[in-house]
């Protein structure tokens, strides 16, 4: 299944556009940092308007367990007032791929775990990590000890090279021109 993400980088988007490019899915960047992102609202209501499928994402700042935890509560808490509580479909994902996080040398698996774990206690089931095909396997993140949570790697590239377990979304590249917009293009295969 096609997709796209997207965040306030775009705005004015051809939604009809979208629709004729064979777009099924849409993840909407719900925010960073304790704030939500400026086009989230618009966003998620246009793509739920278009029929299409949706998932969210929050770009990660984390570099303590606590902040991970601290921004899965900010997540539920945008989820409740947005979404009503319901999970997303094409899941809630956690990006992880900040320079800073790595630059803190933090245990980025516990960090993501954290996150997964706090979303799930509150009534989740989709919760998923999103992170570069470098990170994921170079040993930023062991999958390996996220054994049931769903993968979104980032790999611009024609083929998915990622061999780890429970790839669930491929971005293939940040350069889809639908309508006169870039988009990052993705793949489902959950």
């Amino acid at each position: 299944m096609k997709g796209i993400d997207i965040s306030a980088w775009q705005e004015n988007i051809d939604w009809q556009a979208v629709g004729d490019a064979g777009i099924e899915f849409v993840v909407v960047k719900l925010g960073e940092n304790g704030r939500v992102d400026p086009m989230f609202v618009q966003h998620i209501n246009d793509a739920i308007s278009k029929g299409l499928k949706i998932g969210v994402y929050l770009y990660s700042h984390a570099t303590t367990v606590d902040e991970a935890i601290a921004e899965a509560d900010f997540v539920n808490e945008q989820i409740k007032t947005y979404l009503d509580g319901k999970c997303p479909e094409i899941g809630i994902w956690f990006d992880v791929e900040d320079p800073g996080i790595e630059a803190a040398g933090v245990d980025i698996t516990a960090l993501c775990s954290e996150f997964i774990n706090q979303l799930q206690a509150a009534g989740y089931k989709y919760v998923g990590v999103y992170s570069s095909y470098n990170w994921l396997t170079n040993g930023n993140i062991d999958t390996s000890r996220l054994p049931d949570t769903p993968i979104w790697v980032a790999q611009y590239n024609y083929e998915c090279n990622y061999e780890g377990p429970n790839l669930k979304v491929w971005q293939y590249t940040d350069s889809l021109n639908i309508g006169g917009i870039n988009f990052d293009g993705n793949e489902y295969y959950g």
